[in-house]
């Protein structure tokens, strides 16, 4: 009767050990690994006609880097409560401040930068979740931003990629 009881209980321990074993492979395998996919979507940004009106309507202009990887950043995704689809999107990326050409920030300072691409999560892993083609700031390369603040405090690059431009041609 014992004997039979000890079996039990192995049988029980190894299948628990399989299905613990199953999950963390799975975990680390596809769940947490970033696909080749890329979703973009669509939005509508101001359309500026000059140089000039853009700079005007931002409301900080720096020149700045960020040493952060991308996988080493933020990512925000908010979906609605009732379908689960993506509602927002948006990664941080902290921002050093080399030059100020515009706005309330300091030489030096790291700023916290919403832009506009971050990743989606699913069963199948992780895909890159753009607007309008928008890639990463990349680390180590500077970039010439223009900023706008949202009603959090957060500064987010301006109409995508018509609000960054790399300075140091190290970002093709």
């Amino acid at each position: 009767m014992k004997l039979v009881a000890s079996r039990k209980v192995n049988y029980t321990v190894i299948i628990l050990a399989v299905l613990l074993l199953s999950a963390v492979t799975y975990y680390f395998t596809v769940y947490n690994s970033v696909n080749k996919t890329i979703i973009e979507t669509h939005a509508f940004y101001k359309v500026f006609d000059s140089e000039e009106t853009m700079f005007n309507q931002a409301d900080a202009v720096i020149i700045g880097s960020t040493n952060q990887n991308f996988d080493d950043r933020k990512h925000v995704t908010t979906t609605f409560a009732s379908t689960g689809a993506t509602q927002d999107f948006y990664t941080i990326t902290n921002v050093q401040v080399d030059k100020i050409l515009k706005g309330d920030v300091l030489i030096n300072q790291t700023l916290q930068v919403g832009e506009p691409i971050s990743y989606d999560q699913t069963l199948t892993g992780k895909s890159i979740i753009t607007r309008e083609g928008y890639k990463e700031l990349k680390a180590g390369s500077k970039y010439l931003l223009f900023l706008k603040k949202n009603r959090q405090g957060l500064y987010f690059v301006m109409t995508a990629e018509l609000g960054k431009y790399n300075v140091d041609n190290s970002d093709p």
